[in-house]
């Protein structure tokens, strides 16, 4: 990839659809969930501060649920399954003796029980977290994206001047493991903004690994250390 004086030299686009092309992600991700290949590179949100994501290695096939995990993910439904019987018994138990400790017993499980129920869904959340930090580098890679051809449409319509603009843009991708691929991408723009879209801006890309050509996204949600990865792992491919 030749030498880049900055990062991120495009425009950004006025909408990006981050939505669908998550969605394809996970539809990918159900289809082959433990697809991990072994020339991976690694998520840029996944790699350790201080380390590029060109050296980084890469990511080990996921590991399978053990029993522990699933006894662990399965405490979200028993706490308030026991919980709710012991409180019925408790209530029974009142009824019976008109006891107020028996309220105070009450009270005490709904507190135990929250606070047990709220630590399980944390930790449930935190693995799945880490399961699909190792998984997604086998679906989503990603590059730099160079314009080649660029085609705006005009700014001028029956109303005068829009203040968005479609452009359809030819990109030479430089992923950061992999070979180079082109693919066309269409966005939309702030009309002040499609003057900068020229041969040869640059910018940050994802796509989908099993279909680059035709899956390549603008990356926008990406902060500037990761970016910064990005442009080091493809300088090093």
């Amino acid at each position: 990839m030749g030498t880049m004086d900055s990062m991120d030299t495009w425009p950004t686009p006025v909408t990006v659809d981050d939505r669908g092309f998550d969605l394809k992600a996970m539809q990918q991700l159900r289809r082959s969930p433990s697809a991990t290949p072994a020339d991976v590179a690694p998520n840029p949100d996944a790699v350790a501060p201080g380390t590029s994501a060109a050296t980084a290695a890469a990511p080990a096939a996921p590991a399978k649920v053990g029993t522990r995990e699933k006894l662990a993910n399965s405490m979200i439904l028993v706490i308030p399954l026991v919980s709710a019987l012991a409180i019925v018994l408790c209530w029974m138990r009142y009824a019976d003796s008109n006891n107020g400790l028996w309220l105070g017993a009450i009270a005490v499980i709904l507190v135990l029980a929250a606070i047990t129920w709220i630590s399980s869904v944390k930790k449930a959340f935190a693995r799945a977290q880490g399961h699909l930090a190792t998984r997604l580098p086998g679906v989503i890679g990603y590059g730099v994206g160079i314009i080649r051809e660029v085609d705006v449409e005009s700014p001028f319509d029956e109303n005068g001047v829009s203040d968005t603009v479609a452009a359809h843009l030819v990109l030479s991708v430089n992923p950061v493991q992999g070979p180079n691929f082109q693919a066309p991408v269409d966005a939309v723009y702030n009309t002040s903004d499609s003057e900068k879209l020229t041969v040869g801006a640059h910018g940050p890309v994802r796509y989908l690994r099993s279909d680059p050509e035709n899956t390549v996204s603008i990356e926008t949600r990406l902060n500037d250390a990761r970016i910064r990865q990005i442009y080091q792992g493809a300088a090093m491919n």
